[in-house]
């Protein structure tokens, strides 16, 4: 028995080390670049920037697909990062092009090429989708059933509506992106079959993160002679819209703590105060206020009182930074000055106004993002307004009140798994990422009641709203079963389970210490 358990062990142990045939990979970057060359020099007679663009972000995109997919292949390994790529492509694709058009060309149908840009590198995401699953067909198991329906079940609808959306092209589009996000998490909670797993998806979306945050950040310091995005200091600076980028830094430094681990490397901790400045910088008031409260929940959940005051210390400094050396101080002035302080900049008066409008398809809505275009429906519409600037009223517009109950369940299944986690007895690890998940949950949840964050286009925070329902699913399965916690906490194990569910299902490349282990008890 003996030598038949150290045969199994030395089998499994003599696991093959990653291998590339990087040749044929040379061949491959080489006629990338060659075709590129060739495509910018002939730009201007054939091709557009954009086309460019996307077939630059295709060369790259499939060149990490297919190193994925080698690197899974030599390691035995699940194909997960193959799919965490698919999900950071579309999770950075608004980042991408940058682009205006205002909703009455948009409503007559001319659209910006930068559009049909975006659309391809859907389309790019959709191809590399039915890739995966070709090999995973398992993936989509269990798709309307379980916590993950109501997320299901708001993309059908959503989709569904189209039909009678005043822009159907428009409505179609958003609709065939939510749907594709949502089939991608459905295949990625496949793959999360233990905390590490959890973690490396949330370092993925932490890099697509970078790019969301970076790219307007970058185009933000450059010159805007044109007075595309707006005439005063401020908006000139931060012309991709303090709103948005406030909130997408807001989240992105909440995601860099929560996957941090205290005494590693600081990457991740200088990547959260780089998200943490950005947020306060751009001065998307909504955003700073939701960014401020849940790092402070992140921390006094955790019953850190020297973390919290240290977070604190350094939102003080920051915005001493800010107000010293940036637009921001002039901005806040202009705002405080301007007497739309106590309508929330309008938002209230636009509430009011499209009120009516609701009442009038209640049940069903006016259509999938039809908020887009309320200010051609409805002349006199406060300030323009592409959308309902509320979360919950996104929904109610477009989809009715079977659009808002299926988005607020979601939102009951989020926090019901996240505080259950954290009232239960898990590990420290799943305490932290139960507790950093309901930080950016908060955060999410506070710029949705000033803005569309959910409900409407599937954009990055919509996006990471759906993330937390498969990431909530997982971490509440960390609960250990009531009969068992008392002889966990005491390191006892129980007969035939195992101490937490992150050793239930053991990764093939992880098996070489298992078999030691039992080896030595053999």
């Amino acid at each position: 028995m003996d030598t038949a358990v150290e045969t199994t062990t030395a089998q499994v142990s003599r696991a093959p080390h990653p291998w590339l045939n990087w040749r044929t990979g040379g061949i491959v970057a080489a006629l990338c670049v060659c075709t590129a060359f060739l495509l910018e020099m002939i730009a201007s007679e054939l091709v557009s920037q954009e086309m460019i663009t996307v077939i630059a972000v295709a060369a790259v995109f499939f060149l990490l697909l297919g190193f994925s997919a080698a690197r899974s292949r030599a390691l035995a390994e699940r194909p997960k990062w193959f799919i965490f790529a698919v999900w950071g492509l579309l999770l950075a694709s608004e980042e991408i092009f940058s682009y205006i058009n205002d909703a009455t060309s948009t409503y007559e149908s001319q659209f910006a090429f930068a559009a049909y840009a975006q659309a391809a590198i859907w389309m790019l995401a959709a191809i590399a989708l039915l890739i995966f699953l070709q090999g995973n067909s398992g993936s989509l198991r269990g798709m309307f059933s379980g916590p993950y329906k109501w997320a299901s079940l708001f993309a059908l609808v959503a989709l569904l509506s189209v039909a009678y959306a005043p822009q159907i092209a428009f409505s179609l589009a958003w609709a065939f992106k939510l749907c594709l996000v949502v089939v991608v998490l459905q295949a990625i909670s496949k793959q999360l079959l233990d905390l590490d797993d959890v973690s490396a998806f949330m370092l993925a979306t932490i890099a697509a993160y970078v790019f969301l945050v970076g790219a307007p950040s970058i185009r933000s310091l450059m010159p805007d002679p044109a007075g595309t995005y707006g005439q005063n200091e401020f908006e000139t600076r931060m012309r991709e819209g303090p709103t948005g980028l406030s909130a997408a830094a807001g989240t992105f430094a909440l995601l860099a703590l929560t996957v941090y681990t205290p005494g590693k490397k600081k990457t991740l901790l200088i990547l959260s105060f780089i998200g943490l400045a950005v947020m306060i910088i751009a001065g998307g008031k909504a955003a700073i206020v939701a960014g401020i409260v849940s790092g402070m929940l992140f921390f006094g959940l955790q019953k850190r009182l020297g973390a919290t005051l240290g977070f604190i210390g350094g939102v003080v400094v920051i915005f001493w930074f800010a107000l010293t050396f940036t637009p921001l101080s002039s901005y806040m002035s202009a705002y405080t000055n301007s007497g739309q302080v106590t309508s929330l900049t309008g938002r209230t008066e636009l509430w009011s106004f499209v009120w009516p409008a609701i009442k009038q398809k209640i049940v069903q809505g006016h259509g999938y993002v039809s908020s887009r275009f309320v200010s051609v429906a409805m002349p006199g519409t406060p300030f323009q307004a592409g959308h309902m600037h509320n979360g919950f009223l996104e929904a109610l517009y477009n989809n009715g009140l079977i659009g808002l109950v299926l988005i607020v369940m979601v939102h009951v299944v989020i926090v019901r798994n996240l505080w259950k986690t954290l009232r239960s007895d898990v590990s420290p690890r799943a305490q932290r990422l139960a507790i950093g998940s309901m930080a950016v949950y908060t955060n999410l949840l506070i710029n949705g009641m000033f803005n569309a964050t959910f409900s409407g286009r599937a954009g990055a925070p919509f996006m990471m709203l759906l993330a937390l329902v498969i990431i909530s699913a997982r971490l509440v399965k960390e609960v250990n079963p009531p009969e068992n916690s008392a002889t966990l906490r005491s390191g006892v194990g129980v007969k035939g389970s195992a101490p937490h569910s992150s050793s239930r299902a053991l990764p093939q490349n992880r098996l070489r210490s298992h078999d030691k282990h039992r080896s030595s008890h053999a």
